[in-house]
């Protein structure tokens, strides 16, 4: 149990310190009648995976890249970009292909430089450790990038509820959810 609640301790720490205007801005983007592409590898492909359901769940049209039904990204879509260190080569080359195509791109990350790169239209700085723990990152008892993922998947799923309408009630949500089961 020891392990858990320094785990809390350590979200809560994350958390607490997102720069409210990146965040609002992702809740504003996340408003959009757009088409949202989300992409990470990894783990961070899994909660970027987990968070495209639940925003698919609230009535947008949304894809994960990598999917055979993904379609070409046009301008004004939305690519949604998951990476802990923004280094990661195809998670770049898909933000770089995105943006020629017109597309706005938001980069979810640790790195608060990356955000500016030229690629990105937008981001959020999460500052959580990554695998790499580079001078300025939290202190963590967990492996690799568990800190980042973690953080990224409450906040997130936090943005989505903060862009819901009243139309977006639960029984609504559910009307979307599997039924195949």
């Amino acid at each position: 149990m020891d392990t858990i609640l320094t785990i809390l301790k350590e979200m809560r720490a994350v958390c607490t310190h997102v720069d409210k205007n990146e965040y609002d801005s992702f809740v504003a983007l996340l408003k959009s009648d757009a088409r949202f592409f989300f992409t990470g590898e990894g783990r961070s492909g899994l909660v970027a995976k987990a968070i495209a359901m639940r925003l698919m769940h609230s009535g947008k049209t949304v894809y994960v890249l990598g999917e055979t039904t993904t379609p070409a990204i046009q301008e004004n879509d939305i690519l949604i970009v998951l990476s802990g260190s923004a280094k990661t080569g195809q998670t770049i080359s898909f933000s770089e292909n995105a943006f020629k195509a017109g597309a706005k791109v938001f980069l979810i990350t640790t790195d608060k430089e990356a955000i500016h790169q030229p690629c990105f239209t937008g981001g959020m700085q999460i500052p959580a450790a990554t695998k790499y723990r580079l001078s300025g990152e939290p202190d963590t008892i967990q492996p690799l990038g568990n800190q980042f993922d973690q953080a990224a998947h409450l906040i997130l799923d936090a943005a989505i509820i903060d862009s819901l309408s009243e139309r977006n009630s639960n029984e609504e949500m559910v009307k979307k959810h599997t039924n195949l089961e």
